[in-house]
């Protein structure tokens, strides 16, 4: 398969969330042609600038020197993850000493499982697609036979996990069955035993597919094996479900940090070229006979003065009506990527708004996060699969992701308990409300402390209330000192 076209876009989304490539144009400073001793910027490499019609490229250049990239990508993908990282993944089975090495350094960099799923599904929700390689160490090596679980464990003779960018595919095969991958090709850079004997890094691309695994240099195989999975190692991951390979949809959020990118670069310079007041000195008739503008000059500051007769001079402002329209332009862009991320969901609307539509859109914020959490879920359920088949053992493991993130406007629902504590609604119902505004609200706490703050709920609503009849005291008789 031809991945050419979508290599590029996943190539540059991933530049736009690291903030590299051409949205950090690299400019190098180098002696003017004219031999005037003057040094100018030189741009080197690619850029997400766009230059004018007229636009000279040393002037060009200049403008990619001092662009800054603000990266709405990056922060709207970690504001995702980080509700997605509210509530861990619930696991049973997991007492194995062998997969416990997995969960506890799940990529051989000491990362426990938990934080690796965080970290690729930050990759992945930028992209839209990640791919999950589930590696055998040593299927790089001579099978070294039976081996008691001590030895296994002192060997870490377990898989390690691996994420693999898309932008990083040569080519890949799907079954048009199952959606799964049955081969797949990635170029990588490793260092590389020439036949000299001397180690040097090069380009080279790793294949995989159902029985083994090949490394290849300029098309030669160099090193292969075979793997105990008995089907690719590769597992594909989408946002929404789809066959790998999917863009999602904060692919938007970058296409607009570019257009953004360009047009706060091109207000900075209508900004740096028309912000200053030009001074001006009227020439009158009798003086326009003998004035010569070609050799006329004035240095105007605090450290000098300027000496004239007749008309006095004066300062023209220039109009602020480009740099105001670039300024709308760029406002109205940014909402766009503020509405594109849910933002409004957790942010104070300016204008007014019903509890309906502020909840209305935290439960559209909930369901993207649970769909993406299933997503995930199904990934490390197949993960646990091959994990088990490469031990030849059976998987007992079962996973479980949240499916509601509690996400909710507390202030709203307070003042919506307020109301209900107003109209006098029954002390279970009280209670009720109540009990979905702590678990919300705690919802990132340890399981005995939300159970402590329920229970104390609870406790209030079974608390006996106090009898006026049995104090003696007749309904309705007010305090004493009142």
């Amino acid at each position: 398969m031809n991945t050419n076209t979508t290599t590029a876009r996943f190539k540059f989304l991933s530049e736009a969330f690291e903030g590299s490539g051409g949205f950090a144009p690299r400019i190098i400073y180098g002696l003017d042609s004219s031999n005037s001793g003057k040094r100018v910027p030189v741009l080197t490499g690619s850029t997400e600038l766009v230059p004018y019609q007229r636009e000279s490229v040393a002037k060009f250049a200049g403008r990619n020197a001092i662009a800054v990239y603000e990266n709405h990508l990056r922060q709207a993908c970690e504001r995702f993850v980080s509700f997605l990282g509210r509530r861990n993944p619930q696991r049973a089975g997991t007492e194995s000493p062998l997969v416990q090495l997995l969960t506890d350094d799940a990529d051989l960099r000491g990362s426990n499982l938990d934080s690796f799923w965080n970290h690729l599904a930050l990759q992945a929700k930028a992209r839209g697609s990640m791919l999950l390689l589930i590696d055998m160490p040593d299927s790089k090596e001579e099978d070294p036979g039976v081996q008691s679980l001590a030895e296994q464990i002192a060997r870490r003779a377990v898989p390690v996990l691996r994420a693999v960018f898309p932008e990083n595919v040569k080519d890949f095969e799907l079954d048009d069955d199952t959606g799964l991958l049955i081969s797949i090709a990635i170029n990588t850079t490793e260092r590389v035993t020439g036949a000299n004997g001397t180690t040097a890094c090069k380009p080279c691309v790793r294949r995989w597919d159902a029985s083994g695994w090949q490394l290849l240099v300029d098309d030669r195989i160099i090193k292969e094996g075979h793997h105990p999975f008995r089907q690719c190692p590769v597992l594909a991951f989408t946002e929404n479900g789809g066959l790998y390979p999917q863009v999602g949809k904060y692919a938007q959020i970058a296409d607009i940090s570019r257009a953004i990118f360009n047009r706060k670069s091109e207000r900075d310079e209508i900004l740096r070229g028309q912000t200053f007041s030009l001074l001006t000195l009227q020439v009158t008739p009798e003086q326009s006979n003998t004035f010569k503008p070609d050799e006329t000059a004035a240095t105007i500051g605090t450290h000098s003065m300027l000496v004239h007769q007749g008309i006095a001079p004066s300062f023209i402002a220039p109009d602020s009506g480009p740099a105001d329209t670039y300024q709308a332009v760029i406002e109205q862009l940014e909402n766009s990527i503020r509405r594109i991320a849910m933002d409004d969901s957790t942010t104070p609307s300016a204008q007014a708004e019903s509890g309906l539509a502020r909840r209305m859109r935290f439960e559209a914020l909930n369901a993207d996060i649970a769909t993406f959490a299933v997503q995930m879920q199904n990934l490390e359920r197949r993960m646990w699969g091959l994990f088990h088949r490469a031990l030849g053992t059976t998987n007992r493991i079962e996973v479980t992701w949240p499916s509601d993130y509690n996400l909710i406007d507390t202030l709203t629902e307070i003042d919506i308990l307020s109301a209900m504590q107003l109209a006098a609604f029954p002390a279970a119902v009280l209670a009720e409300k109540q009990r979905a505004i702590v678990a919300a609200e705690f919802d990132g706490s340890e399981e005995p402390v939300k159970a402590l703050l329920l229970a104390s709920i609870d406790e209030t609503l079974q608390a006996p209330r106090p009898n006026p009849e049995a104090s003696g005291t007749p309904p309705g008789t007010p305090p004493e000192g009142l």
